[in-house]
């Protein structure tokens, strides 16, 4: 086994014992001392998977994602059949690695690490990848850490919004979220690969991921409309009509606010988190001004007896 004389302990240390003290910093919440030990045991076992994989794990925790990609890049180089067995076969770090890079827009990484994860149709080249993974829900916002020492995106509010999935890593938020979770329609995110809950969606559940960070702002305004006088065929006509114009639709007032054991599993049906009708359709609407008001005079002028209120949000 190689060791590693510490400076200023006066005798010698394996891995087995940094990994020891690494845990410990890990379970107090120590990450200076964590990040320190983690450098140690690089040294000390420089050809180890399991020191790189867990060494890029922190990095990831602390969104290094440059020394993410580093110390994932060389963890996939040491994986081997050996390390396969304890994982099913799959490369934990490759999938690591594709998160870092998409993190960084390195996309020719990317690939090449979606690819030894098992992933393939992800195309080739230096442009980014922008594959149809179908709608996923991602929580922004995250309010639970997944791993020891992790920052959590904390732009506002938590809250689950679906997405259009563009890779296994990054995709597009495809509702209007509240503004109080300081986000946007059509807001790029890059997410875990973690499930952390579940949604229905065409009679499937649907995992949960969690944020890790806002890849892109999106800049598209945010609007609430109050109305009144209308059906479920007015409603859903308007959404089509808004959706076609590449514009952001959203009935807040359907919106349920589950509980944290809901919300992290899957939503129970004995537990009512359904809101009470109130007779007003609540509607988060996101785009240009000049677009929302042609679209919304469009919908207004067969319906007089529709009643709506606009207003700004942010």
């Amino acid at each position: 086994m190689t060791v590693r004389r510490w400076r200023g302990s006066g005798k010698q240390r394996g891995p087995s014992e940094v990994w020891s003290d690494w845990t410990a910093a890990d379970d107090a919440g120590d990450t200076r001392i964590a990040t320190a030990l983690a450098a140690e045991m690089l040294c000390i076992a420089p050809d180890s998977f399991y020191a790189w994989y867990h060494a890029a794990l922190l990095s990831k925790a602390l969104g290094r994602w440059a020394e993410s990609l580093e110390r994932n890049a060389r963890a996939v180089e040491l994986f081997t059949p050996t390390e396969a067995e304890d994982f099913d076969g799959v490369n934990p770090a490759a999938w690591n690695l594709g998160i870092a890079a998409t993190a960084l827009g390195d996309w020719a990484t990317a690939r090449r690490a979606w690819e030894a994860y098992g992933i393939q149709g992800m195309g080739s080249g230096l442009d980014p990848i922008d594959v149809d993974f179908g709608l996923a829900p991602v929580r922004l916002n995250p309010d639970q850490p997944s791993l020891p020492h992790q920052v959590l995106p904390a732009a506002g509010t938590t809250e689950v919004v679906w997405c259009w999935r563009r890779s296994p890593a990054h995709a597009v938020i495809a509702n209007v979220p509240l503004p109080e979770s300081g986000h946007r329609f059509r807001d790029v995110l890059l997410h875990d690969g973690e499930p952390k809950g579940f949604r229905r969606l065409g009679g499937q559940d649907v995992a949960v991921f969690d944020q890790l960070e806002r890849l892109e702002d999106s800049g598209l305004i945010t609007w609430q409309a109050q109305v009144t006088g209308a059906s479920t065929d007015d409603l859903r006509e308007l959404f089509g009509l808004l959706e076609e114009r590449g514009l952001g639709v959203d009935d807040w007032s359907a919106m349920r606010m589950l509980c944290p054991e809901c919300s992290r599993g899957i939503p129970d049906a004995g537990h009512d988190h359904t809101a009470a009708p109130s007779g007003v359709n609540r509607l988060g609407l996101a785009g240009p001004e000049s677009e929302l008001d042609r679209g919304l005079s469009d919908w207004l002028a067969p319906r007089p007896a529709v009643h709506l209120d606009l207003a700004l949000l942010w």
